[in-house]
């Protein structure tokens, strides 16, 4: 028996293959400790199977528990994260870091003017010093986690040493630092360094979770260890996980389940998008086979790993829609789980496609999450009226069709580069938005032909299924 857990910014999905029956479920996301929807999802699923004391008796019977989550891509999509500082003795090595546009507009997300240069020298005092200096320095400057980058790597390792000696962990407090020569062997320095920064600012996400919820199956008695899904399509336990490749780990279940359809249907040419709350999440699958990158890439930063090639753009279901000097703009920046959208009836301000779609009809309020959640029409109505038809002068049907619009449009411009001429191109639309919202953008990329699975609302994490563990 398999357990496949989904976590996404919004909602959680939990997918159990018993043999040829499978069972499913979705849960809020609960963004404060991300351990709570990880075992109400599993509880969930496990009282559909086999009633109100299901609980211990599923996790026991599984034979594997994998995760996967799209915490760390949101992050970085909404550029939510620790501020992190650079420490290196090589002048220019900010600039040799910023020769693409992607790489200048993360660079100053990421890093900024948090950069201290060491004393170059070979006077074990003069190192110390200047060590000290850089590390307090930043950390006033309000770095919360530290990547030291010295071009000789057995210089970095004498650097290494002044550092644990002159800041034991129980001294330095909740700052941890990352010497890049020991992240990844990769020659190209540059592509190392821009390794160890996303890797940095991915790893608080996940960490805390991980280590709590391994330690609460532990209490369960449960033998097999929670096993984290990654991004190339293996699994791994949490200790021997390196948080970069959980970027896009989600997705990749979506594209391993995609390659099945693609199989299965006999199409060449598939394109996934898995809309989530936070993201829309596109990969393809050319001719059986995942599209994927020696050197990866994240939103356009080549890193040190091999990645399956799955761009993230912030266009989700809780993403919010506002106008902007008169026009509509959508996303990136998210109402995720909490306070959620205006619908959710938690306390949301800002208009999202999921108030939109319940507005048209598209979703019922009365059986959203099997009725577990009753959406509110009248607060949907309201921040529309007062955040979108009032702005932009006009009637609130139209302001509907017009957001409608911009999010299509928006959409379409995810995965417009993908679609090849000739009608070649089939569409693969799943996740929880995915059904509702496709067809409109795929119209407007060009896209006849579109497929929607059985388990689209949680196919990412039934995709897993297909995956193999390391």
């Amino acid at each position: 028996m398999l357990i496949n857990i989904d976590n996404g910014g919004t909602l959680t999905d939990v997918c159990v293959v018993d043999g040829s029956k499978v069972h499913y479920t979705k849960t809020l996301t609960t963004p404060i400790d991300l351990s709570e929807c990880f075992f109400e999802g599993i509880n969930k699923v496990a009282k559909d199977m086999y009633g109100e004391d299901g609980f211990i008796k599923l996790l026991q019977n599984s034979s594997l528990i994998r995760y996967s989550s799209t915490q760390g891509t949101n992050a970085l999509v909404e550029r939510k994260g620790p501020q992190i500082g650079l420490i290196t003795d090589e002048e220019d090595l900010t600039e040799r870091l910023q020769k693409t546009k992607a790489e200048k507009q993360m660079f100053k997300s990421l890093v900024g003017e948090r950069v201290a240069h060491l004393t170059t020298s070979n006077d074990k005092e003069k190192m110390d010093i200047s060590l000290v200096k850089a590390i307090n320095g930043l950390t006033t400057a309000g770095a919360e986690r530290l990547i030291v980058a010295v071009a000789d790597p057995e210089r970095e390792k004498q650097f290494k040493r002044f550092f644990l000696l002159r800041f034991p962990r129980h001294l330095l407090g909740s700052v941890p630092v990352l010497f890049s020569s020991e992240f990844t062997t990769d020659p190209c320095r540059e592509r190392r360094i821009w390794s160890a920064m996303l890797n940095t600012f991915l790893h608080p996400t996940l960490s805390r979770f991980l280590y709590s919820a391994e330690s609460r199956l532990r209490a369960h008695k449960v033998k097999n260890p929670l096993l984290i899904y990654r991004n190339d399509g293996a699994s791994s336990r949490v200790a021997k996980s390196v948080a970069l490749k959980t970027y896009s780990s989600g997705p990749r279940g979506g594209l391993e389940g995609t390659r099945a359809l693609a199989q299965g249907y006999g199409f060449e040419h598939v394109l996934m998008i898995d809309v989530g709350g936070t993201t829309s999440d596109i990969g393809a699958v050319d001719n059986l086979r995942i599209v994927a990158e020696r050197r990866g890439k994240i939103e356009g930063i080549t890193t040190s790993f091999e990645l399956s090639d799955v761009r993230s753009y912030g266009v989700g279901g809780s993403s919010i829609i506002r106008v902007v000097d008169g026009k509509i703009t959508v996303g990136p920046e998210s109402v995720g789980a909490a306070p959620g959208p205006a619908c959710f009836g938690f306390g949301g301000k800002e208009a999202t496609i999921t108030d939109v779609n319940l507005l048209l009809g598209i979703l019922d309020p009365d059986t959203y999450l099997n009725g577990e959640l009753k959406l509110d029409l009248q607060r949907a109505r309201q921040v529309i009226q007062e955040n979108i038809a009032e702005p932009l002068g006009v009637d609130f049907d139209d302001a509907l069709f017009l957001m409608q619009e911009a999010y299509a449009a928006k959409m379409a411009a995810s995965f417009g580069d993908w679609v090849r001429e000739g009608g070649e191109t089939v569409l693969a639309a799943f996740g929880g938005g995915g059904p509702m919202n496709a067809c409109h953008a795929a119209e407007v990329a060009g896209i006849k032909r579109i497929i929607i699975p059985r388990l689209a609302a949680v196919f990412s994490a039934a995709g897993i299924s297909f995956s193999d563990v390391a």
